[in-house]
């Protein structure tokens, strides 16, 4: 790309733009020295162009290598943008696992080799590991000498039109342009020139104008500047100079192509050679330890495995001739053990089938007993019930005993006055007039209560033994299980205590509600005050919305840990197993609050700290199937 230099010397130095200048007769010309000894301005002995001679000989002679440009710039080795690689197809899937009973259809070929073989694979990988690095380096490299060349362009065309404006000031004084012709010429000798234009300022046509033939190429390679040419500090032309990198630029990609093709060629040699041995020690043992595999897949076991060498494959080939011989150990040992295993199987069924009678036996047995614990259980509940009721009614009984006995004394009296056995008198008539009125209201006032009890139990019997829905108040309820489960408490040092909101209505289910009442109260009793010397339940009631009510039983008595707490509703469950306890009273509890009654029930408990039964019901109870509510009051 370097343009042959003068006859004497080469091209000037890069330096020779930032180099001092003098003045000398009149002109302005560089200090710096030519190559060839003598003074660029006058002392150069480069011979100008045939044909021609200089305007002014005496004055001066023009080197004509004075704008010959810096060729060292083409030496740089940044290379062009070159077109992004094509990228790689993708790898077709590999087949379906071969069928014992029909070998798979051979997969397609590529250049003789099958797509789904490890050559292919490793070519692709080579190619992808070398070619993708090569082209990012190669496209940044483009990039980056596309910026280097203009700014070089940039940096030559300023120091080009400096000089060039220096060396025409003379010929454009003397309006010669045969001498500033050659100077030019001289310049555009360098590929990267496109133009070069002088125009006076009073003249009607340029004074110079050389363009390089041909199209510009692209503007956005090109530069131009303009800069005036001045004599005795007047402006007498203006110098255009246009320099395009494109000449570099395709010198670069030229290099660049050249070196991408070298280096495919390596990368080819270097493929087919690892083809090769890919081929030799690598693929065709494995082909071998293919077709034994699928041999073994097949169960043809009689044939035995022969890998030559002593490499890696050769030992997985050994360890495959000793996995076929294994299997036909393990076979024959199979057959021998089917010989045996139809009689065994056989007499496993009826084991198993034996087992599986016993065991529905022992389920249906099971489930009978727990129906009978759980009546066993409603029928305790109603017994409690039974001995409050007659206990309660022993009192009242008992008072009207005593005033009909009063009373029976009296007409004893009144009939022996009435004999004349006894002086009758008016006092002793009105005192026993008196004593009759007083036992009669003592003796309707008790037996109205004994008729109030019964019409309660029998109010609490039918609820617990219809299970009847209907409307009723909870604090009503509550207090009439309360009256049966008292005598229970009477003469023991536990007390119950009530916190009862009134008007609360309820549909739901009395004899439900109150036999979870009684289970709970008499939880506390056998299990909550154990060991202890006193102790307090209560029963609190409130409303917690519009549509649910909070209902408590909480006792201070010793509280339960958290073992027994997550397993208290759990069936057949109690910390009294042989003393008594079925372990079905808190179940049938959760049963019943979460079923029957639509509720929640939680425990709240801690050793020492007392328990809490905690439920929230609905004002309105679910409704149940057809047939169990016969009756809503």
């Amino acid at each position: 790309m370097r343009r042959p230099p003068c006859a004497n010397a080469p091209s000037i130095p890069k330096q020779a733009a930032s180099s001092a200048t003098r003045p000398t007769q009149g002109f302005t010309v560089f200090s710096s020295p030519c190559a060839c000894g003598a003074s660029v301005a006058a002392d150069c002995g480069a011979k100008p162009p045939a044909g021609r001679s200089p305007a002014n000989p005496g004055k001066t002679r023009a080197c004509a290598n004075l704008f010959t440009a810096p060729n060292a710039y083409f030496d740089r080795t940044p290379g062009p943008k070159l077109a992004r690689p094509l990228a790689s197809k993708n790898m077709p899937e590999s087949p379906a696992p071969p069928n014992a009973s029909r070998p798979p259809a051979a997969p397609r070929s590529l250049f003789g080799l099958r797509s789904d073989s490890l050559t292919i694979a490793v070519v692709v990988a080579l190619l992808l590991g070398l070619l993708l690095p090569t082209t990012a380096v190669l496209l940044y490299d483009g990039q980056k000498t596309r910026t280097t060349a203009m700014e070089d362009l940039r940096r030559d065309l300023g120091r080009a039109t400096e000089v060039m404006a220096l060396s025409l000031a003379e010929p454009v004084w003397q309006v010669s342009p045969d001498l500033a012709d050659p100077m030019v010429k001289a310049q555009m000798d360098d590929p990267r020139f496109v133009s070069v234009l002088v125009v006076e300022p009073a003249a009607s046509a340029p004074f110079l104008s050389q363009q390089r033939p041909g199209e510009r190429g692209d503007e956005d390679l090109v530069l131009s500047q303009t800069r005036p040419i001045q004599r005795d500090g007047r402006e007498i032309a203006r110098l255009t100079v246009s320099m395009s990198a494109a000449p570099l630029l395709q010198a670069k990609q030229a290099e660049v192509w050249r070196t991408f093709w070298r280096s495919g060629l390596t990368l080819t040699l270097s493929l087919v050679l690892m083809l090769w041995v890919l081929q030799r020690f690598v693929l065709r043992p494995m082909t071998e330890l293919t077709g034994a595999a699928e041999a073994l897949a097949a169960g043809r076991l009689d044939q035995p495995l022969h890998v030559g060498g002593a490499d890696e494959i050769a030992r997985v080939g050994m360890a495959m001739e000793r996995m076929r011989q294994a299997l036909l150990s393990a076979f024959e040992a199979l057959r021998q053990h089917n010989l045996n295993l139809e009689a065994t199987v056989a007499q496993r069924t009826g084991e198993l089938t034996a087992s599986n009678a016993e065991l529905s036996n022992a389920l249906e047995t099971l489930q009978k007993a727990q129906r009978e614990l759980v009546e066993s259980e409603k029928l305790a509940s109603l017994g409690r019930l039974v001995a409050g009721v007659a206990h309660e009614l022993n009192t009242p009984l008992g008072n009207a005993l005593t005033v009909v006995s009063a009373l029976n004394d009296r007409y004893k009296q009144l009939e022996a006055m009435l004999a004349g056995t006894t002086q009758l008198r008016r006092s002793m008539l009105e005192e026993l007039a008196r004593d009759t009125r007083r036992g009669q209201d003592i003796l309707q006032r008790n037996v109205q209560k004994a008729a109030d009890l019964v019409r309660d139990f029998k109010q609490v019997a039918i609820d617990q033994t219809a299970d009847l829905r209907r409307d009723f108040d909870l604090a009503k309820v509550v207090e009439d299980v309360l009256v049966m489960v008292e005598p229970s408490f009477k003469h023991t040092p536990f007390v119950i205590d009530t916190e009862l909101a009134r008007g609360l209505v309820m549909n739901s289910y009395p004899g439900a509600l109150g036999q979870v009442l009684t289970n709970l109260l008499m939880n506390a009793l056998l299990h909550g005050f154990e060991g202890l010397e006193q102790g307090r339940v209560c029963v609190h009631c409130a409303r917690l919305s519009d549509t649910e009510v909070e209902l408590s039983v909480q006792d201070d008595g010793r509280g339960m840990d958290e073992s027994v707490r997550r397993r208290i509703f759990d069936p057949f469950f109690t910390t009294k197993l042989g003393t008594g306890g079925s372990g079905l009273g808190m179940h049938i509890v959760h049963s019943i609050v979460t079923n029957v009654l639509g509720g929640q029930i939680e425990v709240k408990s801690s050793p020492g700290q007392g328990t809490q039964m905690l439920m929230k019901l609905p004002l309105l109870a679910p409704q149940r199937a057809a047939g169990e509510d016969s009756k809503t009051h």
